[in-house]
């Protein structure tokens, strides 16, 4: 009888402990594919780009981003954040270009979130990112919620931000007073 009770005390154990080390197991592989940008779609997948404006070198590489001032890296996109597609303008029109980043992140609201949403949502959601640029300092200027349609592409041209939806259809955008309004 102590054979079989040791036998299936071991059995128990092993078994207990194999189910904690799959649980853990799984919880890291999971944040390891979200925190990747594995789950954005396809079609957000745009090629490497370099935008070179006098002293000011903005370069995407992959889902990340780099702005370099006179050669030297001075800004990185945060890690937690995934570039799909940069752009170099004068989005305000106050005669200086802004660094504007299409982009992907976990949750639709970030730290600051209205006082209704309890929660952020864990998914991926696509935004726009805008950021000043002043010699050696690359700060934010706006920050957009989850932007809704999904942009597979854009442009700016004479002041209006052209989005092109998954589904073809384009969504023009224009800066008003403080933030970006559709047209």
């Amino acid at each position: 009888m102590t054979k079989k009770l040791k036998t299936a005390g071991i059995i128990f154990t092993t078994i207990t402990a194999a189910l904690i080390a799959a649980v853990f197991f799984n919880r890291m592989a999971a944040e390891l594919v979200l925190s990747s940008g594995f789950l954005i779609p396809r079609y957000a997948t745009t090629p490497d780009k370099t935008i070179t404006d006098d002293d000011v070198t903005v370069i995407k590489k992959g889902r990340s981003i780099s702005v370099l001032h006179d050669g030297k890296k001075i800004w990185s996109l945060p890690y937690d954040v995934k570039a799909q597609d940069i752009l170099l303008d004068d989005i305000d029109g106050n005669g200086s270009r802004e660094l504007m980043i299409l982009c992907w992140k976990r949750g639709r609201f970030g730290k600051r979130r209205p006082s209704w949403v309890k929660e952020d949502e864990k998914d991926y959601s696509q935004h726009i990112f805008i950021y000043n640029i002043k010699e050696d300092d690359v700060t934010p200027f706006w920050m957009a919620s989850d932007i809704g349609p999904e942009a597979v592409s854009w442009r700016f041209d004479d002041g209006v931000l052209y989005i092109i939806e998954a589904g073809g259809r384009i969504a023009k955008w224009k800066w008003v007073t403080w933030g970006l309004e559709k047209m």
